[in-house]
């Protein structure tokens, strides 16, 4: 993926460190497992985004580039957002953001606040 823009959503920044291999589908989890050793092996920049994404691709939520339930994913990307004093559109490189993901919402415990709205916050908690 060398030179590849690497689109990411803000709140993609938390799942990734909580995934366990469970997910929506065989397809969405082979996808998750690939996505994540790419990021951790090349450290990409990645583009923050508020529409569908790398991981976003595997989702059976995904309907047309467009999520089912993207009024509660972008609530939870506005969240994760302005914990991370970051927006739309900035570029930072994957292990920059995953670092500030863990120290400025997952080691401050507000996953709780952060991600509120998401159905799979109970395998994030502590």
């Amino acid at each position: 993926m060398d030179n590849e823009i690497i689109i990411l959503r803000p709140h993609h920044s938390l799942c990734i460190q909580f995934f366990i291999g469970k997910g929506y589908s065989e397809e969405f989890i082979k996808g998750m497992t690939e996505t994540i050793k790419m990021l951790d092996e090349e450290d990409p920049i990645v583009t923050l985004t508020d529409s569908c994404d790398i991981i976003c691709a595997f989702c059976p939520n995904n309907s047309d580039g467009r999520c089912v339930s993207e009024d509660k994913v972008c609530d939870i990307d506005n969240r994760c957002l302005d914990e991370l004093k970051l927006n739309i559109g900035d570029k930072i490189y994957w292990k920059q953001l995953r670092t500030a993901a863990r120290s400025k919402i997952i080691d401050k415990n507000k996953l709780i606040n952060v991600c509120r709205r998401c159905q799979w916050s109970g395998i994030c908690q502590k």
